[in-house]
């Protein structure tokens, strides 16, 4: 079965030390994808120079994957809504992504994508991109996994895509 995966990226717009984009690059193809999210707009979070700064960053985002033959799409809408549309049209197998540490909004985001790609039948796959360290149940042994990440060498940028 050949594999499809769809890039997401949320927040971390670039190519270098980027594990999902490493990742979809040993996949038979790949697309890449940033969602202009209502939720995102409408948080007290944002603000127009917010938007006007990721705008810059997306466009200098889209050159750089195409010098790797790597598409960017741009959408915008609900993000389980987003990933429906794209199925029906590309059938995407995997998608892949960072891990978000971010405000409420994005976490239920996650939650709802999860569920979407469960029922769907795709492969979510989450990459941690700082030092934060998701669902620990308490803090034994996160100094080490904290010292792991940051020591961690840094990935290089895929140099083409299939």
């Amino acid at each position: 079965m050949s594999t499809l995966a769809l890039v997401w990226f949320k927040r971390d717009l670039r190519v270098s030390d980027h594990a999902p984009l490493a990742a979809a690059a040993r996949c038979d193809a790949a697309l890449a994808l940033v969602v202009v999210e209502p939720e995102w707009i409408a948080s007290p979070e944002c603000d127009p120079q917010h938007v006007r700064f990721a705008a810059e960053a997306v466009a200098a985002l889209r050159t750089a994957l195409a010098a790797r033959g790597l598409p960017l799409l741009v959408r915008c809408g609900d993000m389980p809504q987003v990933l429906a549309d794209l199925h029906r049209a590309l059938r995407f197998t995997h998608l892949f992504s960072h891990e978000e540490t971010g405000p409420g909004w994005s976490h239920a985001r996650d939650r709802r994508v999860a569920q979407w790609c469960r029922a769907h039948g795709v492969t979510w796959q989450e990459w941690p991109q700082n030092g934060v360290v998701r669902g620990l149940r308490d803090r034994r042994g996160w100094a080490a996994r904290w010292q792991a990440r940051m020591d961690a060498p840094c990935i290089a940028p895929p140099a083409r895509f299939r």
